[in-house]
């Protein structure tokens, strides 16, 4: 796949292209290249104003028997949108890329806290481990 490293260049690959499903493609990245030209990152802010949605999908959604620390994983949260360019399109669009950053950081979260207090390291054989496995089972039905 060919990396186009200007709207321009971009843009004009578009005009040139006949497949609609192309077209449809590489206007989507059209329009995340044009967000970013825009700054138009996700902040602080944006999630203090998702505060209570976010606290809710880690609790209920990312909280596998307890073994969630929300301090821990709100903290994460914010190092990792502070540290990142995470872009929209829209403001719409940042509840949806909010949610998903929160169920992904409450899980890894969970698992890290589940491994350290039942001891399970990650470089050991952890194959058939049941608690392990009712966590990945619980992990997939939550991405799913």
């Amino acid at each position: 796949m060919k990396k186009y490293y200007t709207i321009t260049e971009l843009e004009k690959e578009i005009s040139e292209e006949t497949n609609i499903y192309k077209i449809k493609s590489l206007k989507d990245k059209l329009g995340w290249m044009k967000a970013e030209e825009k700054g138009n990152f996700i902040t602080k802010q944006d999630l203090v104003e998702h505060k209570s949605l976010i606290i809710w999908l880690m609790k209920n959604k990312a909280n596998f028997n307890g073994y969630l620390d929300l301090k821990n994983a709100m903290t994460s949260l914010l190092e990792i949108v502070e540290t990142k360019k995470i872009v929209f399109k829209t403001r719409k669009g940042i509840k949806g890329i909010v949610s998903r950053l929160s169920i992904e950081v409450g899980l890894n979260n969970t698992e890290d806290n589940l491994r350290r207090i039942n001891g399970i390291s990650i470089i050991t054989n952890t194959y058939g481990n049941p608690i392990l496995e009712k966590f990945q089972n619980f992990k997939l039905n939550t991405l799913v």
